[in-house]
């Protein structure tokens, strides 16, 4: 049905005999949905159904409640708070890199605009404690708010088609959301139809001023109306609210299969053929798309006032999907039915509400025994009696039995022992099946007493729930999907730019998105073409959570008071960026900047970029010149020690001389030799002195080319503000000429 020209699919689209098998599958579908209900109850506290209160009642118990179900969860849910992580939007080639990082950075922003986290929060908590959790992506109609929403869907308005088995459920032929709106919003939502919402909401009971002057049109589409409102065979209560003036709208998103052609393009793109396309043509022609026939299905969009199709359209989002990502807890692997943590702790958390009332009871209850003459009070005035601190009882005076035993009254404290016991063994119960330890909760019960054994117990308590977290994640990820799919295609082929590194220590970074430009054969191509670029959403490895960060920041706190003093500054810019003081992004970049290191010289503005290159030209100066006045010493020292050898031969020489041409007396001649060998000593010594004065000018040398990149950065740290002292230069000892 066709009303007013809405509806503009080329086939006829779903019809109501479609929605009504679909709502018929949808009531025969496995029950769950009491349950989930049922669990979400025990969390919080309404754990005790009205019969159990009855019995209670009878029993004269006090109907006792002690909710160990939600700290325990509130426990789990604080796990996804302190592990959560941002999305990152990572490109597939060289080519799309700044296109990632531009969209990465329009992502995140998008996300804290539409407080994407809070949705999948609540999302998560729905996945916990009832098995499943809806998160909507979609446009947003208010022209005042985001352009894009993400909120949590609950559970109970959406149906799926249950013979789906993927987890994102691109396998499914439906998913089907349903709300009542009252008479006003629908006239809004649906303006085109506003004689068939009147005429819905008040029952087909008037048709008086239904119409307007285009009497026949309006009639016409009334009574196509009015037809299916007699042919179809529900209850007329599931769809209309007479009393409240509202009707119920289905939402319905479904696939519908068709054979076509495709084009695979060579950088791996794959394209519906468009046969009205030119440039499709011209693709297939140059052989750079190859067209494939293949099976595709195409998601459509039909709206539902009660019975009457009002809408039935392709979907109008980008992507191929639902706009509705499921976040899975656990599924029964027979039926498929979700649930959560708290299916398992329900039996034992009634155990220990059942136990907590009955010792309670047990504790105040008193067993009265006596002859039926002991009294002539009532049965109850006695109990009465018996319960109160002060109670009186007035025994018969003419009673038979006059003994101790005629009137008496126990108590069995031994039992209620007993049901302590066991409801401490059903607590304990409570927090093993549901797989979270007594450390995760912040308690120090067992015999675990170390740092590392906590943090084991904690380690081991989030292992057990890692099918829960990992689910989370993969929805997590679909969410982030969605929103960059619309992000995309809104950004289309207009040029933008997007700045990126904003409030960070690193110089912001502009992007240009879909830039023209013309290359070097003059044709027109466009620069960072976000149709082009090859992209996918992942999860960052790092948390962005405030207890993370401060973990973090302990760790390289401890870490920097072990390492040497050279190297604390080499890392101290890594300390601050890691903790949450206030214009730590300030300090950072002073930081870098005295000490030059963590700079990147591409990240720097021109007038940066060329005093740091000045500073290094006269860096590199001065260890010229240091290593130019160490040559010159050497030199110096080494000419000096030749010297003192070539003296030495030539005494040796003259020594060797006199010693055979003086030979007149043997007095004089041991004279000689006596001297000529205390010469020869002497001449060892003054040897020995110049090579050990030669080896410390290299090994000087030596040491002062291995401090070099040290006295480097220190300067570059400020110290090069003041002239740094020069090495003290070794003392050289010029040897004595010996005396002949």
């Amino acid at each position: 049905m066709a009303t007013n020209g809405v509806d503009i699919a080329p086939n006829p689209g779903m019809s109501l005999l479609q929605l009504e098998a679909m709502l018929n599958e949808i009531g025969m579908q496995p029950t769950w949905r009491d349950e989930a209900q049922r669990a979400a109850a025990y969390y919080d506290g309404k754990q005790l159904s009205p019969d159990v209160l009855q019995t209670l009642k009878d029993r004269g118990q006090a109907p006792l409640v002690y909710n160990l179900i939600g700290p325990t969860i509130d426990a789990v849910l604080g796990i996804e708070a302190k592990t959560r992580t941002d999305w990152i939007v990572r490109a597939d080639d060289d080519y799309s890199t700044e296109v990632a990082e531009a969209l990465n950075e329009r992502l995140n922003e998008t996300a804290r605009v539409t407080m994407a986290n809070r949705a999948c929060a609540d999302g998560y908590a729905a996945e916990v404690k009832t098995g499943l959790g809806w998160v909507e992506v979609n446009r947003n109609s208010d022209p005042f708010e985001a352009p894009y929403r993400v909120n949590y869907v609950s559970r109970n308005e959406i149906f799926w088609d249950w013979h789906a088995k993927r987890p994102d459920l691109k396998d499914a032929r439906y998913l089907v959301r349903e709300r009542w709106l009252d008479e006003d919003r629908a006239l809004l939502a649906f303006p085109k139809h506003e004689h068939l919402v009147k005429a819905a909401v008040n029952g087909w009971r008037a048709w008086e001023g239904m119409w307007d002057d285009n009497r026949s049109h309006t009639m016409v589409e009334l009574l196509h109306a009015y037809g299916e409102y007699q042919e179809t065979v529900l209850d007329e209560d599931t769809w209309f609210d007479f009393e409240r003036r509202r009707v119920r709208v289905f939402e319905i998103w479904y696939r519908t299969y068709q054979r076509g052609v495709v084009l695979k393009l060579q950088d791996g793109r794959v394209i519906e053929y468009d046969q009205s396309n030119p440039v499709h043509h011209a693709a297939i022609v140059h052989k750079t798309a190859k067209p494939v026939a293949s099976v595709f299905p195409k998601m459509r969009l039909c709206y539902f006032l009660g019975c009457h199709r009002v809408v039935d359209i392709p979907s109008p989002l980008p992507h191929n999907n639902f706009p509705y990502v499921p976040l899975w807890g656990f599924r029964e692997d027979g039926t498929g039915i979700p649930y959560g943590l708290i299916r398992r702790m329900m039996s034992p958390q009634d155990e220990v509400n059942a136990r907590r009332s009955k010792m309670m009871w047990l504790l105040s209850a008193k067993r009265t025994i006596m002859d039926s003459d002991a009294t002539t009070m009532d049965i109850e005035e006695v109990n009465e009696e018996i319960q109160r601190p002060d109670g009186v009882v007035i025994l018969n005076p003419s009673r038979q039995n006059r003994d101790q035993y005629a009137f008496r009254v126990e108590q069995d404290f031994q039992l209620a022992s007993q049901q302590f016991e066991v409801m401490v063994e059903s607590q304990r119960m409570i927090q093993d099946t549901a797989g979270v330890y007594s450390a995760l909760l912040g308690r120090q019960d067992g015999g675990a007493e170390s740092g590392v054994a906590i943090a084991s117990l904690v380690e081991q308590g989030s292992t057990t729930l890692a099918e829960l977290n990992d689910n989370y994640r993969f929805g997590r990820r679909m969410v982030g999907e969605h929103l960059l799919a619309l992000i995309t295609e809104d950004i289309d082929r207009d040029p933008q730019q997007i700045a990126t590194n904003v409030a960070k220590p690193e110089r912001s970074k502009v992007i240009f998105l879909n830039r023209p430009e013309v290359d070097e054969s003059g044709h027109k191509v466009i620069t960072n073409d976000v149709y082009r670029a090859k992209t996918q959403v992942a999860l960052d490895d790092i948390q962005a959570t405030a207890g993370y960060r401060a973990q973090v920041a302990n760790r390289l706190f401890e870490l920097a008071s072990t390492l040497p003093d050279d190297v604390k500054v080499a890392v101290l810019d890594i300390v601050v960026e890691a903790t949450d003081i206030p214009q730590r992004e300030e300090i950072v970049k002073r930081i870098r900047k005295v000490t030059g290191t963590g700079i990147n010289p591409d990240e720097m503005a021109p007038e940066e970029r060329e005093a740091m290159e000045q500073q290094q030209a006269i860096e590199a100066e001065e260890r010229q010149l240091n290593l130019e006045e160490l040559r010159e010493k050497v030199n110096k020292l080494r000419s000096e020690a030749a010297k003192a050898r070539s003296t030495a031969e030539n005494t040796d020489a003259k020594t060797e001389s006199q010693r055979y041409a003086d030979r007149k007396t043997d007095a004089e001649t041991d004279k000689i030799l006596l001297e000529m060998q205390q010469l020869t000593q002497q001449m060892a010594q003054a040897t020995q002195q110049m090579q050990e004065q030669v080896a410390t000018g290299e090994r000087t040398i030596k040491a002062y080319e291995s401090v070099l990149p040290d006295v480097m950065r220190l300067k570059a740290a400020g110290a090069a503000e003041q002239p740094a002292p020069k090495n003290p230069q070794p003392t050289m000892t010029r040897p004595q000429q010996p005396t002949t």
